[in-house]
């Protein structure tokens, strides 16, 4: 039995370097709190969530999450999108 994700969009304050790679910094839940992103431990296209979504492994307080960026479809600005976390309905 497959269980549906619900996602949460969420605002996150992310660096982009010299190269321009940008990784996530802090998360900021709906609810206000605060979460710092101590360490990205991985990136890859997250093909299941569609061609224009990476997906990021982050180390939050010694446990690992998974948190998404998913660029604008039809936006003429390229650098925008929203960021996601899922969980289980």
């Amino acid at each position: 039995m497959q269980h549906e994700k619900e996602k949460t969009w969420l605002t996150v304050l992310a660096e982009i370097d010299q190269t321009g790679l940008m990784e996530p910094r802090v998360i900021l839940w709906p609810d206000g709190r605060r979460f710092k992103i101590d360490e990205v431990i991985s990136w890859r296209k997250a093909q299941s969530q569609g061609p224009r979504t990476t997906c990021y492994v982050v180390r939050i307080k010694g446990q690992r999450r998974t948190l998404y960026f998913t660029q604008a479809v039809n936006c003429s600005i390229v650098n925008m999108g929203r960021w996601f976390v899922e969980s289980a309905m």
